[in-house]
């Protein structure tokens, strides 16, 4: 399988497994949804700019999205059942709304400077 093929493969699993629509993805990178259906369809590839943009998107490496993800260190606890209560309660993205998807996204998107902002303006409006 060349680079390209292995790449569209990877944006469609990784999209898939964060239950965003090709439409969700354009509109973050602000792109036609054609044209990013053309990335996943190996039709064409993505410029390094939006290849990190996607890799912040998803919460990969850039050589992630290439599929050279290594499986991740395993830690266990010698107290088993100590977390039970957080693996009970925790939410994943594809139960968000679409709203909510889109604006995990662009906060992942965003620089410090303009992270920090959000975070203020959350802050005061839930005080």
């Amino acid at each position: 399988m060349d680079l390209r093929t292995s790449l569209g493969k990877r944006l469609r699993t990784l999209r898939a497994k964060w239950g965003y629509t090709q439409q969700d993805i354009s509109s973050i990178l602000q792109i036609d949804r054609s044209t990013y259906a053309y990335y996943e369809t190996s039709r064409s590839t993505p410029p390094l700019s939006t290849l990190k943009k996607l890799a912040d998107v998803y919460h990969v490496s850039l050589s992630d999205l290439f599929g050279n993800e290594e499986a991740p260190p395993q830690f266990s606890d010698s107290a088993p059942g100590v977390f039970a209560d957080l693996d009970h309660n925790k939410s994943h993205i594809y139960d968000l709304c679409p709203e909510e998807r889109q604006l995990i996204a662009m906060y992942r998107l965003a620089n410090q400077e303009t992270r920090g902002k959000i975070m203020e303006l959350l802050h005061t409006k839930n005080s």
